[in-house]
């Protein structure tokens, strides 16, 4: 069977959940893994190798300003040294596409910054991006591979 338009998957269609609670309030969500890679000259040879050496967790979440959950996390660092890490799992479930359910779970999710305070007069929703890094990811469930 050959790849058809319905087959594409909906970014509307997806869910996001912190330690197993649906953060209904989210806008956007990307997990990316970078490979850390070392250069490698080679005698002979006049283009760069590279070597992969490790890999890196970093990603940024867009929420709807509708808790202070976020500051708490921030204020709670400052104040006390509590930085705790989580688990986050992001879910793409379009019934419409066909391509069936994907899970990708973050392992030792830790936020780096939060936005504490804002005001936007032409701003219809306020919003907050919380960028972050986490140390492992698994796959539990992926989207079909052949048409």
């Amino acid at each position: 069977m050959a790849f058809k338009a319905q087959n594409t998957i909906s970014g509307k269609e997806g869910r996001l959940f912190l330690e197993g609670e649906e953060l209904a309030f989210i806008k956007t969500f990307e997990a990316n893994v970078e490979k850390n890679k070392s250069e490698v000259n080679v005698m002979g040879r006049r283009m760069t190798g590279h070597k992969t050496t490790g890999a890196n967790g970093t990603g940024t979440a867009t929420f709807y300003k509708v808790t202070s959950r976020f500051v708490q996390l921030m204020l709670n660092y400052v104040k006390k040294g509590e930085d705790p890490y989580f688990t986050l799992q992001a879910v793409i479930d379009d019934k419409s596409s066909g391509r069936g359910t994907e899970r990708v779970t973050l392992f030792d999710v830790n936020f780096d910054s939060a936005k504490i305070a804002g005001l936007d007069v032409d701003s219809e929703a306020l919003e907050e991006e919380v960028p972050f890094t986490f140390e492992d990811f698994d796959l539990p469930e992926k989207l079909k591979n052949t048409f």
